[in-house]
């Protein structure tokens, strides 16, 4: 899926993908030399190390 790079640091990259989500993706699933505002394309439907940024319902 497309996604746009919105903030990243040494080990997570925070990703804004087509359909709206949001998701704090590791840096070692990112092409090489990515940086903010680089459009990249992540396969999210088959990587269960990928998590997204809810947090659960604690109640």
């Amino acid at each position: 899926m497309k996604g746009k790079i919105l903030d990243m640091n040494k080990t997570d990259a925070f990703i804004s993908f087509e359909n709206g989500t949001t998701m704090d993706v590791s840096t070692s699933h990112l092409p090489k030399n990515s940086k903010i505002g680089d459009t990249i394309n992540i396969d999210i439907s088959n990587n269960s190390n990928i998590q997204n940024d809810k947090m659960p319902n604690m109640l």
